[in-house]
């Protein structure tokens, strides 16, 4: 099984499951000369936990991917585009704004908003955006 998922790893771009196969080439080494199935386990766990959490912060800096921060309060105000219906009775609501996609809610329970128009920002609430139908008036944006 440890071979396997080196092997697998040449597939996947995330370099993660490769050590996940060398936790299970220790534990099939500890299986052979001490043969309980427990020691083989924590060896597996042990092993694979621990090159884990060593190599991830290097793979990720070999790699340059940083995890993208979003400051909420720069969206507020701003003008969304809706990709899926607004429905507060029906909990469906998908709003896109700079490359991103949010789960929204209208501030209106009674209001609609459809797929393909646009909406301001009120607030963010987790996240979930709360939104009002845009139009001209609130056009600060």
């Amino acid at each position: 099984m440890g071979i396997i998922l080196m092997v697998l790893e040449i597939v996947t771009p995330t370099f993660f499951i490769f050590w996940f196969g060398v936790g299970g080439l220790a534990a099939a080494l500890v299986a052979y000369f001490v043969g309980n199935t427990i020691w083989e386990l924590i060896t597996f766990i042990v092993v694979s936990g621990f090159l884990v959490l060593l190599t991830r912060p290097l793979v990720n800096k070999m790699t340059g991917e940083q995890p993208r921060q979003i400051n909420v309060d720069e969206i507020i105000g701003k003008r969304a585009l809706v990709l899926e219906e607004i429905d507060n009775k029906s909990g469906k609501g998908i709003v896109k704004i700079n490359g991103d996609t949010w789960r929204a809610y209208s501030v209106d329970d009674e209001v609609k908003i459809k797929k393909g128009e646009y909406v301001k920002i009120l607030k963010v609430e987790g996240a979930h955006l709360v939104v009002e139908k845009f139009d001209d008036k609130n056009a600060d944006s």
